[in-house]
C-alpha cells in the first residue's frame, strides 16, 4: 500500500510540474489592473509547436529562439467593454537572475503593447521596471519595432539609464515572444 501511494504521489507531482508557466494567475485581478474599465473577458487556448513559433521569429529576422519546453498550450485573453474589444492579455515567463519572471502583457486590438504587470518578479530591480520611464521602453511596441532591441551581432542592447541590464534583457525577450506569438497564432488567424 505504501508503494502504491508513493507511485501515485510521484505521478501526480510530475504532472503538476509539467504545467506551463504562461497562465494568468487570478485573471480578474490582473485584468482589472491592466484594463480598469473592462466588463468581461474570454480566453482562447492554442497549442503552439516550437518549430512553427521559431519559424515565425526567424522569418521576422529576430535572433530569438524558443525551447520546446517553453511552448505548447498558450492562453490569450480577450478583454472587452460593453461592446468592443479593449485589448488582449498574454502571459510569458522568462528566466531571470532570481528565478522565473512572469509578465502579463496588455496589448491593444492592433497588437501593440499598452502596459504590463508582473505576476512574479524577484530581486531588487523589479520596482524599477514598474516605473513609468521604464514602461515607456515597451509601450506602443509592435512586431514592426522589435529589431530596435538588437545590435548586428544579435545581442540585446540595453539603455544606459537601466540599472539592471539583465532584467531589461529578460523583459525584451518576453515582449518579443509575446508580440510575435500573438500576431502569428491569434491575430493573423482571426
Amino acid at each position: 500500500m505504501k508503494w502504491l501511494l508513493l507511485i501515485v504521489s510521484v505521478v501526480v507531482s510530475t504532472n503538476a510540474y509539467g504545467v506551463a508557466f504562461c497562465a494568468l494567475r487570478d485573471p480578474v485581478q490582473q485584468i482589472k489592473t491592466l484594463y480598469p474599465d473592462y466588463v468581461a473577458y474570454e480566453s482562447e487556448v492554442r497549442d503552439i509547436k516550437a518549430a512553427a513559433a521559431n519559424a515565425q521569429l526567424q522569418d521576422r529576422g529576430l535572433p530569438v529562439f524558443l525551447h520546446a519546453k517553453e511552448i505548447g498550450k498558450h492562453t490569450l485573453f480577450y478583454i472587452r467593454d460593453a461592446q468592443d474589444l479593449l485589448g488582449l492579455v498574454h502571459v510569458r515567463s522568462e528566466p531571470g537572475d532570481w528565478g522565473l519572471v512572469e509578465i502579463a502583457w496588455a496589448l491593444n486590438a492592433k497588437g501593440e503593447i499598452v502596459d504590463y504587470t508582473f505576476q512574479r518578479c524577484r530581486g531588487g530591480y523589479c520596482s524599477e521596471a514598474e516605473e513609468p520611464a521604464f514602461r515607456d521602453y515597451f509601450k506602443g511596441l509592435s512586431t514592426t519595432g522589435l529589431s530596435q532591441f538588437f545590435n548586428e551581432a544579435g545581442e540585446i542592447v540595453s539603455p544606459q539609464a537601466v540599472s539592471n541590464q539583465n532584467l531589461y534583457k529578460t523583459m525584451v525577450l518576453s515582449a518579443v515572444k509575446t508580440l510575435v506569438l500573438t500576431d502569428a497564432f491569434w491575430q493573423s488567424n482571426d
